[in-house]
């Protein structure tokens, strides 16, 4: 694909995820992703069948380069090896990472809350084995044997603890700002000092269990 097919398909990505959360995916038309895109309509069927095609395009990079952050996390040690800086780069990152894709997590909270989905697309921020990352999750499995109950409740602790945290910081934080009156700065603030007392300390404690 050369370079300006590229940025088209980029553009055409972005836009549709502007939309998918302005308007919702339901309420959002290819006719409006072609003309906020400036592309042609007939170009963006060129490269997705359907609008559900954009949108699964959309969650599987965004789940790959997720998981791809949290790899980077566990292979640097985790909360095990230096702890505090492994904490603080992971967090600049993963911040970082979510902010800039904030219109796409405003639309996977919404496609995640409805009754008829068939996959909940939320749970793969957790459930990262088909995110495209096998080699490196084989590599790491292959060190840690843990068993089945132990898995599902590191599942349950960092989605609820840790990852959903982050998503609605993300998804919120304006909204909660303007509702409350403070700077986005003491939100950052008050959101660090939360994490290290909850999922921070539940990783402190396990730990110190070994």
């Amino acid at each position: 694909m050369d370079k300006n097919s590229e940025e088209s398909k980029q553009r055409i990505l972005n836009t549709a995820a502007r939309i998918f959360a302005e308007k919702g995916y339901d309420g959002a038309r290819i006719d409006e992703i072609a003309r906020e895109a400036e592309v042609n309509k007939a170009l963006i069927y060129y490269y997705y069948k359907s609008k559900g095609a954009i949108l699964s395009e959309l969650f599987r990079t965004f789940f790959k380069e997720s998981t791809a952050l949290l790899l980077n996390f566990v292979e640097r040690g985790g909360f095990a090896e230096d702890a505090e800086e492994n904490k603080r780069l992971f967090e600049a990152e993963y911040s970082h990472y979510l902010e800039s894709n904030k219109d796409l997590l405003k639309i996977l909270v919404v496609e995640s809350l409805k009754g008829d989905v068939g996959e909940v697309p939320l749970f793969r921020l957790v459930d990262i084995g088909g995110n495209e990352q096998n080699e490196r999750m084989d590599a790491i499995e292959e060190n840690i044997r843990i068993s089945d109950k132990e898995q599902q409740q590191i599942y349950v602790t960092e989605f609820f603890t840790g990852v959903m945290p982050f998503v609605c910081s993300v998804v919120f934080k304006e909204k909660w700002c303007k509702h409350f009156k403070i700077t986005e700065q003491e939100f950052k603030q008050y959101f660090s000092v939360a994490m290290e007392e909850t999922h921070e300390q539940y990783h402190k404690n396990k730990k110190s269990e070994f």
